[in-house]
This record gives C-alpha cells, sequence and structure tokens, in this order.
C-alpha cells in the first residue's frame, strides 16, 4: 500500500472513531432505554423531584385549581408529567377528567395520562431528558370550565 493509500486509511479510521463517539454518547445510550417506561417500576421515582410546576387556571376567568407538574429524575436523567386536580375524582362523561402530557422539546415526543375514574390525578410515563429540555401540561374540566396549566422547560 503506497504512503498516500496508508494516509487515506488512517484519516478514515480516525473520522470512524470519532464518529462513533459522537453518535453513542454514553448518557443518551443508557437513557434511551427508559423511554415510556414507568417511573416506579424502573426505581427512577426514588430520584424524582419537582422541577417545575404550574397552576391550573379557568380558561375563561382565571380562577386557579389544581397543578400541573414536570417530575425529573437525577439519577435515571427522565421526566415525567403528573398533575392533581384538587377537585373530586374524574367521573367519565360527566365532570372533573383530564389529562397531563410531558413533551419533549429536541423531537416533539410526548407522552399522556387521563385520570382514571374516581382520581383526581394521574402520572404520564417518562422519557429520556438526557441533553434535552422538557415541559409538562395539562387540563382538566369541571362542567361548563376548563382548567389548563403548562410548566415552563427543564
Amino acid at each position: 500500500m503506497g504512503t498516500s493509500m496508508r494516509r487515506l486509511a488512517s484519516l478514515g479510521g480516525a473520522a470512524a472513531v470519532v464518529g462513533s463517539s459522537l453518535l453513542f454518547d454514553g448518557a443518551v445510550a443508557n437513557a434511551l432505554p427508559y423511554d415510556n417506561t414507568d417511573p416506579g417500576a424502573t426505581g427512577c421515582s426514588n430520584t424524582g423531584r419537582v422541577v417545575r410546576s404550574a397552576t391550573m387556571r379557568n380558561r375563561y376567568n382565571g380562577d386557579p385549581q389544581g397543578t400541573v407538574y414536570l417530575m425529573y429524575s437525577s439519577g435515571c436523567r427522565t421526566v415525567w408529567a403528573k398533575m392533581s386536580t384538587g377537585a373530586p375524582g374524574c367521573v367519565p362523561g360527566d365532570d372533573w377528567c383530564g389529562s397531563a402530557t410531558v413533551h419533549r422539546n429536541s423531537d416533539g415526543y410526548e407522552l399522556r395520562c387521563y385520570t382514571p375514574s374516581g382520581r383526581s390525578s394521574c402520572s404520564t410515563r417518562q422519557l429520556n431528558d438526557a441533553n434535552v429540555t422538557s415541559f409538562a401540561e395539562a387540563e382538566f374540566d369541571n362542567g361548563p370550565w376548563n382548567y389548563y396549566g403548562k410548566t415552563g422547560s427543564y
């Protein structure tokens, strides 16, 4: 093999090593398996904490009721949304039912939960949040009124 071919092969090998290290960042590779998993079942909720929260407000008159939370696990580098209406339990087809969504800004991926019958809160499954940002939003209805809240990104 000539000198120029060896140089070219050497440069190609170096580029492959650098390229693969950029594609397979260890932190991201370790966190991705947590997408769409339960924070409690994976143990991620053990290091979970509220990083952002917002009051849900009546869209018509601004009255507050309920809170939406963006939860973050420092151990797993994941996020999930949690909401609590502070209202009576959900009565499907009638009143007090709602949902919470966690949204990853980098790719728009979202997960949603719905308040189960008789309950006034729910938590989504979790998303990888390593080296990206996400936010949470929630809404619920109370007869003629609709309440909504959205956290800032973290």
